[in-house]
């Protein structure tokens, strides 16, 4: 998810590039499985400072259910906001002096941009705390382990 920004450095305040997202085999994350591609859209803006990114990407990642342990597939629409600013002079090519903020990404010297970390972070975030295979999932029996989406265990029927 490269784009070259020189352009778009060298001209006015305001001016914007959108581009749509469409990447397959995308690897964000070593823990991440995303099935199938990764599709989107990009808007690109000049700020006085650097570079406004938003936009959004739809997936589809497979995720682990916390409680019955089973593999399913999770679609995410997820938007994503995020700052880069240039690290060299789009005219002259001097380095330009480090920004200090955390929140912020690079164009590197080649004026590209990168979205693959900003959109890696913003997926990250979106991912529910806890994962369900179902809204009424029933989990594991605490005694013996038994998917007890499939039925009552042999344990349940003791009690």
């Amino acid at each position: 998810m490269l784009y070259n920004v020189a352009q778009l450095m060298k001209a006015s305040v305001g001016a914007t590039l959108e581009y749509p997202i469409h990447e397959e085999g995308v690897q964000l994350d070593e823990d991440l499985k995303i099935v199938g591609p990764l599709d989107g859209h990009v808007r690109i803006r000049r700020t006085n400072q650097g570079l406004l990114v938003d936009g959004w990407v739809d997936l589809v990642l497979e995720l682990s259910c916390t409680r019955c342990l089973t593999t399913f597939e999770q679609p995410l629409h997820v938007p994503f906001m995020e700052q880069f600013y240039p690290t060299v002079d789009v005219v002259t090519g001097i380095a330009l002096p480090p920004i200090d903020e955390e929140d912020i990404f690079p164009i590197d010297d080649h004026h590209i941009i990168d979205l693959t970390e900003a959109i890696r972070q913003n997926v990250l975030i979106a991912i529910p705390m806890v994962t369900l295979c179902r809204e009424d999932c029933a989990g594991l029996c605490s005694q013996c382990g038994h998917d007890l989406n499939l039925g009552p265990c042999d344990w349940q029927a003791r009690s």
